[in-house]
């Protein structure tokens, strides 16, 4: 590869690092300009601490998303695990006066053991992942109410030893962790590329001798982990409580998907695990701004819908959007090359 080629590469994977943070943070000037607010400046220290500490939780999560996503599976049993985790993680953590270690190794080995029971069931059973990781998420939050017996769990998020894990700069051990675990499995293992073999062709893949349920229950294990390191950081920011809803947990996981999304799509410039923390940084700097900006919480969540209908039009039409694109600049140069020589 010629210097030129490095440049170009290096173009644009600077350009798909920064692209969408930079767009963002120009729609909220603009919105800040629209309400009088003035200059919007999300730089300073506090501004970015905050920022980066809510990036980092839910690139954890959205890499646990994403993860399975990556691989061809659409699990439901995210939310649940994470809940659950951190609830079962903080009470054995409070009653053994463990600290964020105690508290970090109990929810991952937490994480673990439920999602590999949910992939036994799935490999069992045969069921498509989507539907059978609604019932083991309906069953896995049944737990915090047989942990708790009805009543609150311990308030972590408000105690000094535990909720910096929380904050920045603690927030970056799990968050190093999840991203170096989920960038090794993928680049650096067999059963990482054997899993992606498998993802791309299923038939082919079994048929030269990958056993598919051995990868199936690795592929579990990591994701568990990862679960299970954002359920250490959920429950030093959230009240541990019995579970009253079906499937209430699900929204712990749908409100961090959408960097997921991104990472999967910027896959095609940078590696995925910092397109999902682009995402996740992106997400994190408008919800802040938009906050900042006394924007109503309704009003968010319109902002954010657009974002993510915006978003998922220019990703699933990317190849058009790029060729009709440089149909029109060829066209224009057309136009122009005559009067050029002309002149």
């Amino acid at each position: 590869m010629d210097k030129k080629q490095i440049a170009k590469k290096l173009g644009k994977q600077t350009a798909a690092t920064v692209t969408l943070p930079i767009v963002v943070y120009i729609i909220l000037l603009m919105v800040s300009g629209l309400r009088g607010r003035g200059f919007l400046n999300l730089f300073n220290e506090g501004a970015m601490t905050s920022i980066l500490s809510d990036a980092a939780y839910m690139t954890i999560v959205a890499l646990g998303i994403g993860f399975q996503l990556k691989f061809g599976r659409f699990d439901f049993c995210g939310g649940a695990l994470i809940v659950v985790s951190a609830t079962i993680g903080g009470v054995v953590a409070d009653m053994v006066s463990g600290g964020i270690i105690v508290l970090i190794l109990v929810s991952v080995l937490t994480g673990v053991v439920l999602s590999v029971i949910n992939a036994s069931v799935y490999s069992w059973l045969k069921i498509p992942i989507s539907v059978i990781s609604l019932a083991m998420a309906y069953l896995f939050e049944a737990i915090p109410g047989i942990v708790l017996g009805g009543d609150a769990g311990p308030d972590i998020m408000f105690m000094a030893d535990y909720n910096r894990l929380g904050l920045f700069p603690l927030i970056l051990i799990p968050f190093a962790i999840a991203c170096v675990i989920y960038f090794c499995y993928d680049k650096f293992t067999v059963v990482g590329r054997q899993s992606t073999l498998l993802a791309r062709n299923q038939g082919a893949s079994v048929n030269i001798g990958i056993n598919e349920k051995a990868n199936t229950i690795v592929c579990y294990v990591i994701s568990g982990i990862l679960f299970g390191l954002a359920g250490a950081v959920y429950a030093t920011q959230n009240t541990l409580s019995v579970i009253t809803t079906p499937l209430q947990t699900a929204g712990t996981l749908f409100s961090n998907i959408i960097p997921s999304l991104v990472g999967l799509f910027l896959s095609r410039f940078i590696d995925d695990t910092l397109g999902t923390f682009v995402g996740a940084f992106t997400i994190s700097m408008l919800y802040f701004g938009l906050e900042s900006l006394g924007v109503l919480s309704g009003m968010r969540t319109i902002y954010y819908a657009v974002f993510l209908a915006a978003f998922i039009f220019i990703s699933g039409f990317w190849d058009q959007i790029i060729a009709f694109c440089k149909s029109i600049v060829s066209k224009i140069a057309q136009k122009l090359t005559p009067k050029t020589q002309q002149t």
